[in-house]
């Protein structure tokens, strides 16, 4: 059994593309499905409750450009008595990467069956308490103020001069 909380974390793209085995983590929020399916998620799949909504970890592993390509299409998740859950990667690496998403695998690579513990504590700290939004920085590289700064051209206000004597 793999523990997540101790595979590297992949924290560049140089990282990334290095890897031969790469595992992605995220959340799935099922919280949409009948009560009678969200019970099946939480005793088959690993599901969760917190904050009253129920959550499914996902545990996806691939080459890096395989998984990256196969995310942005979208991975349909089906369970049994017909609901099914479409899970997406808006493909930027530098989210994923920001986001805590990709683990480096590549010591695993020749193990033919991968099975993680179930760290619901480490999962909700790093992927639902602690999620913050990626903001996209800006490709300029120098931004001009709008308004130029003038320096003494306007009269200070709330002194008065001081009289000569």
């Amino acid at each position: 059994m793999i523990r997540i909380s101790s595979l590297p974390l992949i924290e560049n793209p140089g990282l990334f593309h290095a890897s031969r085995l790469i595992l992605l983590v995220d959340v799935l929020n099922v919280g949409d499905a009948p009560r009678s399916m969200r019970e099946y998620i939480k005793s088959s799949h690993g599901g969760f409750v917190y904050e009253k909504q129920t959550y499914m970890p996902i545990t996806l592993t691939g080459q890096p450009e395989s998984l990256i390509a196969n995310a942005e299409k979208g991975i349909l998740f089906k369970f049994d008595k017909g609901f099914q859950n479409l899970y997406t990667l808006d493909a930027n690496l530098d989210a994923a990467i920001w986001h805590k998403k990709l683990y480096d695998m590549t010591a695993y690579t020749n193990d033919s069956s991968i099975a993680f513990e179930k760290e619901v504590d480490f999962i909700i700290e790093r992927y639902l308490s602690g999620y913050r939004e990626y903001v996209q920085p800006e490709n300029t590289l120098l931004k001009i103020p709008a308004a130029l700064p003038m320096i003494g051209t306007k009269a200070m206000k709330g002194l008065r001069p001081v009289r000569k004597i």
